[in-house]
């Protein structure tokens, strides 16, 4: 149903003065569908690869938000950043660098919004989204011993309409701010101010129990719980005292890691390592010692 001739992509979305050509076996590419793309990002710019043949499918640079026909210089939107990645149920690619969200088709890379998150400074950006169809545990009779020793927790979706009240969010975080955006528009729906969280990028974690859907947020020491809908925080604890070692914080639920061992790894939604790492870079460059930063 879903499916694109890579050949008509590659005309669209070549760009041949980049200096890259090489980085991934370039040949005939057959159609394909949305389940055969593995989705990369390296100095700044997105790939699709075909995950049987590691065959390119797109390339494109990280969204800018120039107007179409518009003669006005636009610098490349990740300046050869770190960019995050995230693909929504609706084959939307949502990804976050240098201060901003922007949103791709997953069949095509083309663009469809870039919100430049105003207030929210130019560092590295943590993206996630809510599902539309949300998973939850089963609120059943406890199976048998003999199924509970080979069968992980049961989870079922919810029903049709459960599914139906429930609108996608895209959750940013960058330098101690979260923001809610809408899906298809990429508009501001909300925007959330770490308390006593500093400037870390926060991590989020999406929960789906409840009323509605959670987002858990974690900031340096601090730890809060929104609404995904609305922002609303529904409580906020601090959750260390310790003085020493990095402010960055990690979480997982049964059901988050269960997802995670196939779906994928917080690296990818939250680098917060690779920004270390570029501090620790920038350190060595400054300093005059050896190990320096190009990436």
């Amino acid at each position: 149903m879903n499916w694109i001739s890579g050949k008509d992509e590659k005309s669209s979305f070549d760009t041949s003065n980049e200096s890259d050509s090489e980085s991934v076996s370039i040949h005939s590419t057959p159609s394909f569908t949305r389940n055969d793309i593995l989705l990369c990002a390296t100095h700044g710019k997105i790939y699709a690869i075909h995950k049987d043949s590691g065959a390119r499918l797109w390339r494109a640079s990280y969204p800018t938000g120039a107007v179409p026909g518009s003669t006005q210089f636009f610098p490349t939107g990740a300046m050869g950043g770190v960019v995050s990645i995230f693909i929504t149920d609706q084959d939307r690619v949502i990804v976050g660098a240098n201060g901003k969200t922007a949103c791709m088709d997953l069949l095509t890379g083309a663009e469809k919004w870039v919100n430049k998150m105003k207030g929210c400074g130019y560092e590295e950006v943590g993206v996630i989204c809510t599902p539309s169809r949300v998973l939850k545990p089963q609120r059943t009779e406890q199976q048998s011993n003999e199924e509970s020793e080979i069968s992980p927790p049961g989870y079922h979706e919810r029903d049709d309409q459960e599914v139906l009240t429930e609108k996608s969010i895209v959750i940013s975080c960058t330098r101690g701010k979260c923001m809610g955006l809408d899906l298809e528009t990429g508009e501001e729906l909300w925007k959330f101010n770490c308390p006593k969280g500093g400037y870390k990028i926060p991590s989020a974690l999406v929960d789906p129990e409840g009323g509605s859907t959670t987002v858990f947020v974690g900031c340096g020491r601090q730890l809060y719980c929104l609404d995904a809908i609305t922002g609303e925080l529904k409580w906020h604890v601090k959750i260390s005292n310790s003085k020493i070692g990095l402010g960055y914080m990690t979480m997982a639920t049964p059901w988050s890691s269960r997802l995670a061992a196939e779906a994928h790894t917080a690296f990818s939604q939250f680098p917060s390592a690779q920004q270390r790492n570029e501090i620790r870079n920038r350190e060595r460059s400054n300093g005059g010692g050896g190990g320096g930063g190009g990436g």
